[in-house]
C-alpha cells in the first residue's frame, strides 16, 4: 500500500510492509530501537487515517505522537496466538482512539447559547482561521461512518452485498451480475438501503 501526503509543502511517500516478525513485536515491548523500527514500519496506518479523517486543529506531528502511544499499548495487548494480524489489531485500536477524539470534539461543539459569541465581533479572527470549505469535515465523516455501520446491521445479506458494491462505485448491472440477480432487484435493494440510512441519520 502506497500513500502520498503533504506536510508543510513537502511530499511524504510511504509504503506499508505488511510482513511483521513476531519476535520484533516482542522485542519492541522492551527495546526502544525495535519499537522505533516497528512503529516506522506501520507508519502508513496512522498516515492513512490522518488522510481519511483530517483533524484541522491537530498537526501531523501531534497525531503521530498519539499514534505512538496507541502503538505502545497495542504491542503489549496483542495476542500472538490469535488469528488476527498485528496490523489489523493496531489499525482498529488507532481508529477507535481517533473516534474518541472526534467524540470529544463533537461534545465541545455543543456550546450553551450564553457562551456563544457573535461572528461579526471577531470578524478579523475568523477571516484568518476559518476552515476551507473544500476540506472534508472529520466530524461529518465520523457521523456518516457510525450511521453506516448501524444501517449495515439492519440490512439483509443481499442488501449489504448491494450496498458494498455501490460504495465501491460498481454499476447496478455489475452488482446484478456479481450477485446473480436482476438490475431491478439491485435497484430496489439500494432504495431500501437509502431509506434505512436516512431513517438512521434522522435519529442521530
Amino acid at each position: 500500500m502506497k500513500l502520498v501526503l503533504k506536510e508543510h509543502g513537502m511530499k511524504i511517500k510511504t509504503k506499508h510492509n505488511c510482513k511483521c516478525n513476531p519476535q520484533l513485536i516482542i522485542a519492541a515491548q522492551t527495546d526502544d530501537e525495535a519499537f522505533t523500527k516497528l512503529f516506522q514500519q506501520f507508519a502508513p496506518v496512522y498516515l492513512k487515517l490522518w488522510h481519511d479523517f483530517y483533524l484541522t486543529d491537530m498537526e501531523l506531528c501531534d497525531w503521530s505522537q498519539e499514534a505512538a502511544i496507541v502503538f505502545y499499548h497495542a504491542i503489549r495487548k496483542y495476542d500472538l496466538a490469535k488469528q488476527v494480524t498485528f496490523g489489523s489489531f493496531y489499525k482498529t485500536s488507532l481508529r477507535n482512539h481517533l473516534f474518541d477524539i472526534l467524540r470529544k470534539k463533537r461534545a465541545k461543539k455543543r456550546i450553551p447559547a450564553r457562551c456563544q459569541a457573535s461572528f461579526s465581533a471577531y470578524a478579523e479572527y475568523y477571516a484568518e482561521t476559518v476552515q476551507d470549505d473544500g476540506a472534508p469535515d472529520p466530524l461529518l465523516l465520523y457521523e456518516a461512518y457510525e450511521d453506516l455501520q448501524t444501517v449495515l446491521l439492519r440490512c439483509s445479506q443481499f442488501e449489504r452485498s448491494v450496498l458494498s458494491g455501490a460504495l465501491r462505485q460498481q454499476t447496478a448491472q455489475q452488482i446484478a451480475t456479481r450477485t446473480a440477480t436482476s438490475v431491478s432487484q439491485v435497484s430496489s435493494a439500494l432504495l431500501r438501503c437509502r431509506k434505512k440510512y436516512f431513517q438512521q441519520h434522522c435519529l442521530t
